[in-house]
């Protein structure tokens, strides 16, 4: 008997059928893959499977016992819990408190017994091996482990069943490894695994079966074993093309668009210098951790202490200012995208219009901004981008990852940049999406922008990049050459971090 068996699933939003008679079933101790584009109706498949939605027809089961109709609350106490792609942490609590939230252990009258929950949190972070500071407040913590967090508040509920959503989509080589050891671990105790994710080699390395929506229907499952990467990727592909990332329309790279002289920031980056060129992208490649974010943001202004020369195009950026840093031409798109890119309750022209307003304004002695003009603003990039969207009203909450991730491109873009820096792309998109954000970096160099590109995918940098910087504590040790592949671009890494006495990333 099935640990959760899903029959004839349908569920509409509106006029938009998102799914259409889904059966889906997981086993006690497997972990089934499901694959899909971004709004194929993966994360609505698994939101009914938790009670956040109902289904509009169907069923659900739970060790053969029916569940359908249960609240959120309901389907935890079951032990289905889910590890979303957009985390539901409390920003301003420490770690203990985010993993025991909602289940403090209580001492006289509502009072939290703090130090029993500090002890059992400490004990599930040396089980599982993650590199956590009880005490840590997590709106500070990194993204990974923000999610190393959020996957240890979910295990400590006694979960049956785990729906992993993009759980690796902003970890570390050497953090995924942590990952799969655990998940090894869930298996082992009859836990069953639901696993979404876009990346491939993952997926074939971990899951037991595998499924896809597509169009609201599901297509399989598979055994790994009986069907490839390739097979996979053809299934889930449009009709329509995709450009490779790398082009015929790639330009010839041409003088400095960004020079970088002695850069240093007070607690992370060191003696950094290098140079993108104007139709050139230029990968970073290193360890979460290893400055590559704090980077970026030295960059555009956004680190106060930062000191050395930072030029583009011949002009100096002077530190600690994003106004100064947009004028001079520098533009940043940046890890997370629903934190720092958008404004998720507002429209997709007012996001876009957000970095361009002097150029959307109307009147003389008394200007204003025009509305109209931001509405010919989303449209321009709407069908430059292919962004699939409503209008220009929709709130960019409502789009999925890959549709966020091209408005937040699309606001930087008309601000006409010189530079393009690009913190993590491509995270939590389908392959569709990814392929069309790498033909899109390449269309940018290709116009005479230098972008750099900053990725935790060795596979993205290595198919996209012109040269790569790798980064390791926080200083460039090693610029690699075009033409290295994955493996090659991996074993240089470890060669570095080896050097540096840092973990393998195996």
């Amino acid at each position: 008997m099935p640990l959760i068996e899903m029959r004839g699933i349908s569920k509409s939003f509106g006029q938009n059928r998102v799914l259409s008679e889904v059966d889906f079933s997981l086993d006690a101790g497997e972990v089934h893959a499901l694959l899909g584009e971004n709004g194929a109706g993966k994360s609505t498949l698994m939101k009914i499977l938790m009670g956040v939605h109902r289904q509009d027809a169907g069923t659900i089961a739970l060790d053969g016992q029916s569940i359908a109709g249960g609240s959120v609350g309901e389907h935890l106490s079951r032990g289905i819990a889910m590890i979303f792609q957009e985390l539901s942490l409390v920003p301003n609590g420490t770690v203990a408190d985010n993993i025991f939230l909602g289940r403090e252990p209580k001492g006289f009258g509502w009072s939290v017994r703090r130090r029993a929950m500090r002890r059992e949190a400490a004990k599930l972070i040396a089980l599982y091996g993650f590199p956590l500071d009880l005490d840590a407040e997590v709106g500070r913590l990194p993204f990974a482990q923000r999610q190393m967090v959020e996957i240890l508040k979910a295990v400590a509920r006694g979960a049956r069943v785990l729906i992993m959503d993009e759980p690796t989509s902003s970890l570390t080589v050497s953090e995924e490894v942590v990952l799969v050891r655990i998940i090894t671990e869930l298996k082992s105790r009859g836990i069953g695994i639901i696993y979404i994710s876009h990346r491939m080699a993952e997926i074939f390395s971990i899951s037991d079966r595998i499924s896809l929506i597509k169009d609201g229907r599901l297509i399989g499952p598979m055994r790994p074993a009986e069907t490839s990467v390739s097979h996979i990727s053809a299934l889930m592909s449009r009709s329509t093309a995709i450009a490779e990332a790398r082009g015929a329309t790639a330009a010839k790279a041409g003088t400095a668009a960004l020079e970088v002289r002695g850069l240093n920031t007070g607690r992370k980056l060191r003696d950094l210098n290098f140079t993108v060129a104007a139709g050139e992208v230029v990968g970073i490649a290193g360890l979460v951790g290893s400055g590559r974010s704090t980077l970026a943001k030295a960059l555009v202004g956004l680190i106060p202490d930062r000191v050395g020369e930072v030029r583009v195009e011949g002009r100096i950026v002077p530190p600690g200012n994003p106004a100064h840093a947009v004028q001079a031409g520098l533009a940043l798109v940046p890890e997370d995208r629903r934190r720092e890119g958008l404004v998720l309750d507002q429209g997709l022209a007012a996001n876009i219009s957000l970095p361009n307003l002097k150029r959307l304004r109307v009147g003389g002695n008394w200007p204003a901004y025009s509305r109209t003009k931001a509405d010919g603003l989303f449209t321009r990039f709407r069908s430059a981008l292919a962004i699939n969207a409503r209008g220009p009203r929709q709130a960019a909450s409502e789009l999925s990852g890959g549709n966020q991730q091209k408005v937040v491109f699309a606001k930087w873009l008309a601000t006409a940049p010189r530079v393009l820096v690009l913190d993590e792309p491509t995270s939590g998109v389908d392959v569709n999406a990814k392929a069309e954000m790498r033909a899109l970096m390449r269309r940018t160099a290709a116009g005479g922008v230098g972008v750099l590109l900053i990725s935790s995918e060795l596979e993205e940098l290595a198919t996209t990049a012109d040269r790569i910087l790798l980064m390791i504590d926080g200083r460039i040790t090693r610029e690699v050459e075009p033409g290295l592949d994955e493996a090659g671009l991996r074993a240089l890494l470890q060669e570095e971090l080896t050097a540096s006495k840092n973990p393998v990333i195996a």
